[in-house]
């Protein structure tokens, strides 16, 4: 029998007063119980210390401006001790048997990494909230357990290959953005095997505004993320960069510019006689219409499960938005690519 492996839970946090509580509330409650909790507390200026120490975690203090997660993590991995550490996001309260399930498959698959997901009953109520939680959590507990990139809102990696990697690109990544999307491209660079363990769950406790989540989806993940791709550091195929997204991502784009053709040619036959192809492109955008609900029947399927119909509108029509700002945007990257606008990755 394998002897079981010392762990140490990671927490990076800022201004964290709302949510860590309940965070290190069900760290405490967990199954197996790690041999150290450290919370790196990034230039806070709250009760967030406190909170953390109260808890009986071990507090590593930025007295500055804030330098981000990936260096709080960094930093923390380094102080660690333990054969593998646990990265949990201050927003997040894990199962009480997600650590077991992820050392569980770590230790059976002889993988470097493994991540969980979101369950699908997000703390906030809101709708922009329910439809961003919900499509993380249907894209984790929906793809290969094998993956090529990592998750760290809950991800266990092994320290020793962690620290030999350089852990995450705090330089590139400042803010909360893809650095763990980038770690785990590493990762999978070096012949490292990484897990995704569906079964490891934890409750997002973040109120997603519409701003936040547009915000967050282009600036801090489609952005830096079609920069990884554009430079040949990811396969970009995995998750919700698959070939089947990318099929759904070039459908909605028609739907949008046919919705635009015809509003346009409907426009000019009202301005006059002359014969407009107005009513061929609405029955064409109707069509990829029911190609876009079939090929996303799925989704929108588990969607329908759990919201309302108003809401399930509101975020059926979010998603046809993200199907069409991801793809621009990476459309974007590759011409700012080919006309030397921009560094690698950046």
């Amino acid at each position: 029998m394998l002897a079981r492996p010392t762990v140490a839970v990671i927490i990076p946090a800022y201004n964290a007063r709302a949510t860590l509580p309940v965070c290190l509330a069900a760290i405490n409650a967990m199954s197996w119980q790690p041999d150290e909790l450290i919370v790196f507390s990034d230039g806070s200026t709250d009760e967030t210390d406190e909170i953390a120490r109260e808890a009986g975690a071990s507090v590593i203090r930025n007295e500055g401006s804030p330098k981000g997660p990936a260096h709080g993590r960094n930093e923390a991995a380094r102080a660690a001790r333990s054969e593998l550490l646990l990265f949990v996001d201050a927003d997040v309260a894990i199962s009480q048997d997600a650590l077991e399930l992820l050392i569980s498959d770590l230790m059976e698959s002889g993988a470097k990494a493994a991540f969980g997901s979101y369950d699908d009953t997000p703390q906030s109520q809101r709708v922009t909230s329910l439809y961003a939680n919900l499509r993380h959590h249907f894209v984790h507990q929906n793809s290969a357990r094998d993956a090529t990139t990592f998750w760290s809102g809950l991800g266990l990696v092994q320290r020793e290959a962690f620290l030999e990697a350089g852990g995450f690109d705090a330089y590139k990544f400042a803010h909360p953005s893809i650095e763990d999307v980038e770690l785990g491209a590493r990762f999978t660079a070096a012949g490292y095997r990484i897990r995704l363990v569906p079964e490891a769950l934890a409750k997002h406790w973040k109120d997603w505004s519409l701003w936040r989540v547009w915000h967050t989806d282009v600036v801090r993940r489609a952005y830096p993320w079609s920069c990884l791709l554009a430079d040949g550091k990811t396969g970009g195929n995995d998750l919700n960069v698959s070939g089947a997204e990318r099929l759904k991502a070039a459908v909605a784009v028609l739907i949008a510019l046919g919705l635009i053709a015809s509003l346009f040619f409907s426009a000019v036959a009202l301005m006059g006689p002359m014969r407009t192809p107005a009513a061929k492109l609405w029955a064409i955008s109707g069509m990829l219409g029911f190609i876009y609900l079939w090929l996303n029947r799925r989704f929108f399927a588990f969607l329908a499960r759990r919201l309302p119909p108003t809401r399930l509108v509101i975020a059926m029509a979010m998603h046809w938005c993200y199907h069409i700002y991801a793809p621009l945007t990476y459309a974007l990257v590759l011409l700012k690519t080919r006309l030397g606008l921009r560094g690698a990755s950046t």
